[in-house]
């Protein structure tokens, strides 16, 4: 398929290349081939350069003296387009006008407006999800065991050895 379209754009090249000069001896085995291949395209090609010859045989169009002059003249008519259109040349469905382009900032900035506000309201909802996580998490013990903290907090400072006993040992 690609090698078929290859070959259209040759027999395409060879066309144009016929309009514009004679073809070289490689050029027209190219053609011969080509025809060959595909003996359809015959009869086309033959129209093209019926037409070709014609065309060469008419007498080149004279340029009027002040063609110059005119082409100038046009040139200056035209008004200048300023630097920022020329940018904007690239978006051909960009309206022209104040009113138009004031209209696409404020829809773009609305749609900005409201993304930020979704963002905010994704994050928050977030935090509260992790938030109630972490609170069923960590929940706080019963505070029933701080009325014996006094003795158990003891506990931890008694001394494995008395020095009283000891002594009175010795």
């Amino acid at each position: 398929m690609i090698n078929a379209s290859m070959r259209h754009a040759d027999y395409r090249n060879l066309k144009e290349t016929s309009w514009r000069r004679p073809l070289t001896a490689d050029e027209q085995s190219r053609l011969r081939q080509w025809l060959a291949d595909h003996p359809d395209c015959r009869q086309s090609w033959q129209e093209e350069q019926a037409l070709s010859r014609l065309l060469h045989r008419l007498p080149s169009a004279a340029v009027s003296t002040n063609f110059t002059a005119r082409v100038l003249q046009a040139a200056q008519r035209l008004p200048a387009k300023p630097a920022w259109r020329s940018r904007l040349t690239i978006f051909p469905w960009f309206p022209a006008g104040w009113i138009p382009r004031v209209a696409l900032g404020l829809a773009m900035l609305s749609c900005g407006f409201f993304s930020f506000r979704e963002y905010q309201s994704i994050h928050r909802a977030q935090l509260a999800r992790q938030l109630a996580g972490v609170s069923r998490l960590a929940a706080v013990p019963s505070m029933t065991w701080l009325k014996d903290f006094d003795t158990i907090n003891k506990l931890s400072q008694v001394k494995v050895a008395d020095d009283d006993l000891l002594s009175a040992l010795q």
